[in-house]
């Protein structure tokens, strides 16, 4: 896991990318159908569940939760820290589990958690991060439930490349692991080796340096789930 998520850096995380955060959750937000969330309790008899891989400090669980507060909410991470303060933004929202997971190389394509169990799974600005990433989509793919949503954000590498590759380099010596953007054509390959059909897709501009991509995404292949119990 990056050091950049422990310590002090994870407290202050939220200040600092504040104005990062704000726009790109704002466009992940957009990208989530928020009524046919709504609708599962009263068309299925359950609450809708949700999974936000790399869910950080919590900050799109409390967006969410606020639109939709009946949900059962499930966030993973790697950063102890980070959790903490999710747990502490969260903890009047009822129907929530926090867990601390770091998605080694290997274990991206079998997250722990039961398949076909979500509507809702988003990853945002954590895709750069993974090690296995087309990997990580098709273990997202999985625990899908049928007509269930997966949304990824993050954000893209820029023009000239050199300079990118510049950026790309120090931004490593930063977070201290490697870091690789996706460009959204880059996604969009990558969604289709996971089995994922691409619904909507969008970049975006949040500053001068910063450029971002989201899509919403559903499986493409039917939900096998084997007999025995995970």
């Amino acid at each position: 896991m990056s050091r950049y998520y422990k310590g002090k850096r994870a407290q202050h995380y939220n200040t600092r990318w504040l104005r990062f955060n704000t726009r790109t959750l704002t466009e992940t937000l957009a990208m989530i159908d928020i009524t046919t969330l709504r609708s599962i309790r009263e068309q299925q008899g359950r609450l809708p569940r949700m999974l936000d891989v790399a869910c950080g400090t919590g900050l799109l669980l409390k967006q969410l939760l606020a639109q939709v507060q009946d949900i059962e909410a499930y966030g993973l991470d790697a950063s102890a820290d980070m959790l903490a303060q999710a747990r502490t933004a969260l903890q009047d929202q009822s129907h929530v589990h926090l867990e601390c997971i770091q998605i080694r190389k290997g274990m991206a394509s079998n997250l722990p958690y039961a398949q076909g169990n979500f509507d809702l799974i988003t990853c945002t600005n954590a895709l750069h991060d993974m090690p296995e990433a087309a990997a990580l989509l098709a273990g997202m793919a999985k625990l899908l439930a049928p007509g269930g949503q997966l949304v990824v954000e993050d954000f893209a590498p820029r023009e000239p490349r050199p300079f990118w590759a510049a950026f790309e380099w120090f931004f490593q010596r930063i977070e201290g692991n490697s870091v690789h953007a996706y460009s959204l054509n880059e996604a969009l390959s990558l969604c289709e080796q996971a089995g994922l059909h691409v619904a909507r897709e969008k970049g975006f501009i949040i500053d001068w340096l910063w450029h971002g991509w989201v899509l919403s995404a559903y499986r493409t292949t039917p939900i096998t789930i084997s007999s025995q119990s995970d």
